[in-house]
């Protein structure tokens, strides 16, 4: 309930982009799910390419936080796995206008298993992924 209040309380351009990541994610979801990554990896850009760091003009700024904020809004809330992932393709297809890079990497778990993780970067804003990517070393990228 508390969800759905602070949904409806948001501007009418935000519940917009909020409603675009719930289906751009269960789209995502479902992709990920029957089909092999090499066959959707495509829709993330180009293999070992990276874009820039630099500052993001003031202009692209705004909107792009505010698809970080829709994405943390919207995705954890529907309890998916590889939700990283999920977020990714999401935010890389949003942002389709703007040059971003997504990232994945692994990292050795405490039990000498692996675990991945992928995040999206534009310019010096990451927008998905955020926490604990430092962990990882990244072994593909995506431009």
């Amino acid at each position: 309930m508390k969800s759905m209040l602070k949904f409806l309380s948001y501007p009418p351009a935000l519940k917009k982009l909020c409603v675009r990541v719930l289906l751009l994610a269960v789209y995502y979801k479902l992709l990920i799910h029957f089909r092999k990554f090499s066959a959707i990896a495509g829709r993330l850009g180009s293999a070992g390419r990276v874009t820039s760091e630099d500052p993001v003009p003031d202009g692209q700024r705004e909107y792009i936080l505010q698809v970080r904020r829709a994405i943390r809004a919207v995705i954890p809330k529907l309890h998916f796995s590889n939700e990283c992932l999920v977020c990714a393709f999401t935010a890389k297809k949003i942002l389709e206008d703007i040059p971003s890079t997504v990232y994945m990497g692994v990292a050795k778990k405490e039990d000498g298993g692996m675990k991945a993780h992928a995040w999206t970067r534009v310019g010096d804003i990451i927008v998905t992924g955020e926490e604990g990517r430092e962990r990882f070393t990244v072994t593909a990228t995506f431009a």
